[in-house]
């Protein structure tokens, strides 16, 4: 409702300016008219020729359809517009006048028919500029005023509105706080073994619908007199059997379900964790990217039931190799990806890399069959290579791709951050 009342104003605030705006330019074409008709006045009396009175005859009507046109609706700008067209009407009395002055013998003097009517003309057109100043007045007066009105009006309609909000959230806060006691009421009575009391109803709002559930499921249980000790052992059994319920969903949502690995969206909740407090510390950190090699083959060679067996297995060797600090997760079919954190130079990397290369070499059994399997390592080091998952990510992919173009298990680094640990021995 605020919002509607603000948006309004401003239109409203807007189609003023823009009402203002118009008559202004009115007030200025006419401005223009006049001064127009003034300066072929002037022509006239300087020159006293018959082209002179034409080109003011001229100027004279152009002032005349300017000002027969209903330019304004208010009142006493009509009257001001009407004693302009009243005064123009007597410039035109006054052309017929220099008419037959000019058809007459012209003689100079103040008190000559010419300088006669050298004065009038004068005159009225100063009383014409003076009316056309008290109507540019009256426009700017008349969108000051309608101004003013709607930004009272404005604050007024805000205030009553905050006001009426606030009572009715207090209304509301008050309705609220009185179901909740009252639910809260209850559920002690509940946990009392209470199940003779009830909950009073007085609204048909969420929570009196809440409370009269929650009285239908007292009735209910005293109905069939189920004794507290019993209710209380069914309460326990039942809540840890959610708890344990959602301790396993949340450990699906969380892990693979082959591996029991990370999974790749909790592997990205950890990752969030462990950057930030990386680059808060100060410490650095490494980001493994592993992709097996000749895994497609035992696939099809074997069958997946051999290619679960190898991926179990290759779990099993992450986790055997590396911290139980660090967080291992399989973001894909045979992609896993290892963070080593913290590290205090690129040798403890490489160290690692040569346990997990010692532990690929060795076959991996399935049913009777010995399997061989290679995988290609890249590495991305924090912050070094990177100060962001996505580009840590990015970094040991390339270089994993890079190691595939290798025969056999083997890994690969940046340039830069060979160079980035000042102990790190590369061959």
């Amino acid at each position: 409702m605020l919002t509607s009342i603000i948006l309004i104003s401003f239109i409203t605030l807007k189609e003023i300016q823009m009402q203002t705006n118009s008559q202004l330019y009115q007030v200025s074409d006419i401005e223009h008219k006049i001064d127009l008709l003034s300066s072929k006045l002037w022509l006239l009396q300087q020159y006293h020729d018959e082209d002179a009175l034409v080109q003011t005859r001229d100027a004279h009507e152009e002032l005349k359809l300017l000002l027969n046109k209903k330019l304004f609706t208010h009142k006493n700008k009509i009257i001001i517009v009407a004693n302009l067209i009243r005064m123009n009407a007597n410039l035109g009395t006054l052309l017929e006048l220099s008419q037959k002055d000019l058809e007459s013998q012209f003689r100079h003097g103040i008190t000559s028919p010419a300088g006669m009517l050298s004065a009038r003309y004068s005159m009225t057109l100063q009383s014409m500029n003076e009316d056309l100043g008290k109507l540019e007045r009256l426009a700017i007066k008349d969108s000051e005023i309608s101004q003013r009105k709607i930004l009272f009006a404005v604050i007024l309609l805000m205030v009553v509105g905050s006001a009426v909000v606030m009572a009715l959230t207090l209304f509301t806060l008050k309705t609220f706080n009185t179901n909740l006691n009252a639910l809260t009421v209850g559920i002690k009575d509940l946990a009392k073994g209470n199940l003779n009391s009830r909950i009073e109803i007085h609204d048909t709002d969420e929570l009196s619908i809440l409370a009269e559930q929650f009285n239908l499921m007292k009735r209910s249980l005293e109905e069939t007199t189920i004794k507290k000790d019993q209710l209380q052992l069914e309460v326990d059994r039942q809540t840890k059997e959610l708890q344990q319920q959602r301790e396993e969903f949340q450990h699906q949502a969380n892990h693979d379900s082959l591996t029991k690995l990370y999974s790749r969206s909790a592997f990205e909740e950890q990752m969030k964790t462990a950057i930030a407090r990386c680059g808060r510390t100060k410490q650095s950190a490494a980001l493994l990217f592993i992709d097996l090699d000749r895994f497609k083959a035992i696939n099809d060679c074997h069958g997946h039931a051999a290619g679960d067996a190898v991926l179990i297995q290759i779990a099993q060797k992450l986790l055997q190799t590396v911290r139980s600090s660090d967080i291992i997760a399989r973001i894909g079919g045979d992609e896993f990806i290892i963070w080593l954190e913290p590290i205090e130079n690129a040798t403890q990397v490489i160290t690692v890399i040569n346990k997990l290369i010692e532990e690929f070499a060795l076959p991996m059994q399935y049913q009777d069959v010995e399997l061989l399997i290679d995988a290609s390592i890249g590495v991305g080091f924090f912050p070094i290579d990177a100060t962001e998952l996505s580009g840590l990510l990015k970094v040991a992919d390339d270089n994993m791709y890079k190691a595939k173009e290798i025969d056999g298990t083997t890994f690969q680094l940046t340039n830069k951050a060979t160079v980035g640990f000042s102990d790190a021995k590369m061959a």
